[in-house]
């Protein structure tokens, strides 16, 4: 009698075995950006105060316990609400909400934060990283075109104790005109409406990070928005094929 196999053990085992690699992998990855961020030199702190205010070089692990808790919990709702979304709303009719790499903006924003700075999420959906900026000490303040996202938000901004604050409307400037390399003056975005700037009463320019997560297209409109209407010198991330892209001025980090 052939012996059985049992295909879903083994489908199974195979996920684990995957599964503990890309855990692995990511140990890895996070042990060599904590061996390379830089350590006090010896008598440095000679008699010092210690500071209070966060050390930019420092990631994930520097930040408080319970502030850490309350950004994991932040995530965790935020993909509840995304998959939620996408199953009462996406699946029936499109619609341009997708919910971003949580963790990669986080990362990405931690190195940024310093007091006093103000933070704007351009199509802040449901509230998470304008909420997540809030927490890390920003100003922060989001634009959504959907009302009803900006009402989710904004529960979701009450439940958590932020005081991030959005707002219904374009995050395209009152007056802009994009116009590509060859003369295409499409507007290059998907969703119009009022500018939601009218309503928190602050232009593009006043604020010192800004964040996009651009759709196939919208990459290079978003550019060249920062770039005639930001401040100089502000920080511009854009999600972008997976990671996130640093701009200032227009230009790209290294």
């Amino acid at each position: 009698m052939a012996k059985r196999q049992n295909y879903g053990f083994q489908k199974r085992q195979k996920e684990t075995e995957k599964q503990k690699k890309k855990d692995e992998k990511a140990e890895k990855k996070r042990a060599r950006r904590e061996a390379a961020e830089p350590t006090p030199a010896e008598g440095d702190a000679g008699g010092e105060e210690e500071s209070d205010q966060p050390d930019p070089r420092q990631g994930l692990s520097a930040l408080d316990p319970a502030l850490r808790m309350r950004l994991h919990t932040l995530c965790e709702e935020g993909w509840e609400l995304w998959a939620r979304f996408d199953t009462e709303v996406r699946q029936r009719d499109f619609h341009p909400f997708v919910a971003a790499d949580y963790q990669a903006v986080l990362e990405a924003l931690i190195p940024l934060r310093t007091p006093g700075l103000r933070f704007l999420e351009w199509g802040s959906a449901t509230g998470v990283i304008t909420i997540m900026a809030d927490l890390l000490g920003f100003e922060a303040y989001g634009i959504e075109i959907d009302p009803a996202l900006v009402d989710q938000a904004r529960e979701l901004a009450r439940r958590t104790d932020s005081r991030a604050t959005f707002t219904a409307g374009s995050f395209i400037p009152t007056g802009y005109h994009w116009r590509d390399g060859g003369g295409d003056d499409r507007l290059g975005t998907i969703g119009s409406g009022d500018s939601g700037y009218l309503q928190l009463g602050m232009p593009l320019e006043e604020f010192d990070v800004v964040f996009g997560y651009p759709w196939a297209g919208e990459e290079p409109i978003m550019v060249d928005l920062m770039k005639a209407y930001g401040r100089p010198g502000a920080r511009f991330l854009l999600h972008s094929a997976g990671a996130i892209k640093v701009y200032t001025g227009g230009r790209e980090a290294a």
